[in-house]
């Protein structure tokens, strides 16, 4: 008997501290929304804090959660939510909706609002589309050579008639990001990480623009300026990423309270 009230005991004890949903500290958890792969990767300890990650062309949920830039943000202690976001989407609608029930999703199993998102390049795109199509903004966002001149990808392999085949046609100018820079939430803080030798992205049509373009506004937007290539290996910067995340944190409490 003595044994089985040390056994009930146990259980209670584990049953009011697991998270909600079940997942454990240090897993992956994985799922599928409107038949879009998610998936929220948790820190071993109680996570700091819930990052969002729009990945680039040619990735998909699994992009670069694993590798040195975003698993340096799980190290030190955040929660990553990704999504498919209907791959090769370019901030189209089926992938603002993606956005919106990746969040929920996310919310509901880590309690916690995004404090920060995160994009790579076509994920600027989607990311800047899910704010200023009814997602609810973040408190800040953190871009990676943000593609955001939608009908100026000639340059990049591929993009067009991925673009193209996204919006069935025509890109609409209510979905050609750089054409809105001046309804963007300026609640929200930007960083940008970008090069002036990109040799896919003009910087003045995508980076350049979404920098000036908020700072007319009275944004708090800075940039972090690399050089090389659009695959140089320096726009991956870890450290950066992670202090920015970090200084987000008081940026969410003061998000939520905004919010009520």
């Amino acid at each position: 008997m003595r044994l089985m009230g040390v056994l009930a005991c146990a259980l209670l004890v584990a049953l009011l501290t697991s998270p909600p949903s079940g997942e454990r500290a240090g897993t992956t958890v994985r799922s599928e929304l409107a038949g879009e792969s998610v998936r929220l990767t948790l820190p071993t300890g109680e996570p700091k804090g819930l990052v969002v990650w729009f990945h680039g062309q040619g990735g998909n949920v699994n992009d670069r959660i694993d590798g040195p830039f975003l698993s340096a943000l799980r190290r030190d202690g955040w929660a990553i939510a990704s999504s498919n976001f209907h791959a090769q989407s370019w901030g189209n609608p089926a992938s603002t909706e993606d956005a919106a029930l990746l969040l929920k999703w996310a919310e509901e199993h880590t309690e916690m609002d995004p404090a920060l998102w995160v994009s790579g390049s076509m994920g600027g795109a989607v990311s800047l589309n899910a704010m200023l199509h009814g997602v609810p903004p973040p408190p800040c966002w953190y871009g990676v050579k943000p593609a955001i001149a939608l009908t100026r990808m000639q340059a990049v392999p591929g993009a067009p008639g991925f673009i193209r085949e996204a919006f069935g046609g025509p890109v609409p100018r209510d979905r050609n990001p750089v054409a809105n820079l001046d309804v963007l939430p300026l609640e929200t803080r930007y960083r940008v990480v970008s090069s002036q030798q990109d040799q896919w992205l003009d910087y003045d049509e995508n980076a350049g623009s979404l920098i000036s373009s908020l700072g007319r506004r009275g944004a708090d937007v800075t940039e972090l300026s690399v050089t090389g290539r659009h695959d140089d290996p320096s726009h991956w910067n870890a450290p950066d990423l992670v202090a920015y995340a970090n200084s987000c944190l008081d940026d969410e409490a003061k998000h939520a309270a905004a919010q009520g």
